[in-house]
């Protein structure tokens, strides 16, 4: 009895550990149908001073936000110890993203919430 039961609860956690690796493989058709194919995410400094939305799908990304955020500090010098951050959290109810939370650049950034503008001074965004 007692190993029937055993057996059954390994089955079941084989079972739920293949439901999650699978997942995360298929993470980005499952976000498409729950968030949308063109989602966007946006990040700031500390007090809105710079902002940059992404938005990967159509080649907005990482790499061109942190080109426009080093023009940015460049001509403007007094600004040159701002630090970005995420303006977006890591759900993890959401278990079909747990790789890409742990992997991808996008949320190596520091969380803040997001802070209301004040003047377009230095705004990047679509």
């Amino acid at each position: 009895m007692l190993n029937l039961i055993k057996r059954k609860q390994l089955k079941i956690s084989l079972v739920l550990f293949g439901i999650l690796i699978l997942s995360n493989f298929l993470s980005g058709y499952i976000n498409i149908f729950t968030e949308g194919l063109f989602r966007t995410y946006l990040y700031q400094t500390e007090n809105a001073e710079f902002e940059f939305t992404t938005m990967p799908a159509k080649g907005r990304d990482i790499g061109m936000m942190e080109r426009q955020f080093t023009d940015f500090k460049e001509t403007h010098p007094e600004y040159a110890k701002l630090e970005l951050k995420r303006t977006f959290k890591r759900n993890p109810m959401k278990f079909w993203n747990w790789y890409s939370y742990l992997t991808n650049e996008m949320y190596d950034y520091e969380y803040q919430t997001e802070v209301e503008s004040k003047s377009g001074k230095g705004k990047f965004g679509i």
